[in-house]
C-alpha cells in the first residue's frame, strides 16, 4: 500500500500530540545536528504542537562537525521559530578522556552519548519528552549508539525509510543543503553513514523492504528478486546481526530459574 507524504505527515503528527498529552508534557526536546533526520522530525514537531512546545539542542563536537552542520541548524531552528541552545560537546568529551584510555570507535559512542544526557537534562528542565531522530532504516540495521541516539521517549521516523525521509524533506520544502546532505552520525572526522554501512541508502532500503516483505531476517546468499550484489547484500545482513542485540530490552537474571 502507497501512502502520500500528506498522510504520513498528518500520522506523524497526530502520533506527537498524542503522545506528549498522554504523558501530561509540556514540551518535545530534538537534538538538532543540521541533518537530514533531526530537520524533519523538528519540522513535524513544530507542525504537530508549535514553535512554543518544541525546544532544540545543538550539540556539535569541535571540529569534528562541520561549521555547516551547526549553520543549518540554526538556521531551521530560526526558520521555525524554536528556541535553540548551542552546545560544544567537545570540552566534555575531553574531560571523560582525561581519564580514559584512547579509541576512535569508543570516542565516537562517547559522544553519542554525551549529547543523549544533555538532551535528557533539557527534558527535566522543560518537563519533556525526548524525539529520537533515527529512522526506520537506521533501526533495522542498528545503525546507531546504544543509550546515545539510541535512547529516546519518542521516535516519531522510526516507521520512514531513509530514501521515504529524504521525500518528506523535500515535501515539506526544507533548505536544499539539508536535503542533499550525505547522512553522518558525525562521531568521528569524515564519517559517513553510506561509506560505512557499504551500500547507498536506495540499495539499503531495498533490501531492507524485501526482508520486511518476505519476513526474513537472514538474506544469506538466497537468491533474491532485486538487483544488489551479494557482497553489499552479505555486508548489510552481517551489519544487521551484529547489531541485533540492541533491539532487545537488557536481560534481567531470574533468581530460581534454570538456564
Amino acid at each position: 500500500m502507497t501512502v502520500s507524504y500528506e498522510t504520513m505527515c498528518n500520522s506523524i503528527e497526530k502520533f506527537i500530540k498524542h503522545e506528549l498529552h498522554e504523558a501530561k508534557r509540556d514540551k518535545v526536546i530534538v537534538g538538532l545536528s543540521g541533518g537530514l533526520d533531526s530537520s524533519v522530525t523538528a519540522c513535524l514537531a513544530v507542525r504537530a504542537l508549535s514553535n512554543k512546545c518544541v525546544f532544540s539542542v545543538i550539540l556539535p563536537d569541535l571540529p569534528i562537525t562541520p561549521n555547516s552542520d551547526i549553520d543549518d541548524a540554526v538556521e531551521l531552528a530560526s526558520s521555525l521559530h524554536i528556541e535553540h541552545k548551542v552546545i560544544n560537546i567537545n570540552k566534555i568529551k575531553s574531560e571523560f578522556l582525561s581519564f580514559l584510555p584512547r579509541s576512535t570507535y569508543a570516542e565516537g559512542n562517547l559522544a553519542a552519548r554525551i549529547r543523549m544526557c544533555i538532551l535528557y537534562y533539557y527534558s527535566f528542565i522543560h518537563n519533556g519528552l525526548v524525539l529520537g531522530t533515527s529512522d526506520k532504516s537506521e533501526l533495522l540495521l542498528g545503525y546507531y549508539t546504544k543509550f546515545g541516539d539510541g535512547a529516546a521517549d519518542l521516535f516519531p521516523l522510526g516507521d520512514v525509510y531513509k530514501t521515504q525521509v529524504r521525500s518528506l524533506a523535500e515535501y515539506l520544502e526544507l533548505p536544499l543543503s539539508i536535503r542533499q546532505k550525505k547522512s553522518s552520525p558525525r562521531l568521528w572526522k569524515d564519517q559517513t553513514a553510506e561509506e560505512e554501512l557499504g551500500a547507498n541508502y536506495d540499495e539499503i532500503d531495498e533490501i531492507l523492504k524485501n526482508l520486511e516483505s518476505t519476513g526474513q531476517r537472514d538474506t544469506g546468499n538466497k537468491h533474491h528478486s532485486f538487483n544488489i550484489s551479494n557482497n553489499r547484500l552479505a555486508r548489510i545482513e552481517q551489519t544487521i546481526k551484529r547489531n541485533a542485540h540492541k533491539a532487545q530490552p537488557s536481560k534481567i537474571c531470574k533468581i530460581g530459574k534454570n538456564f
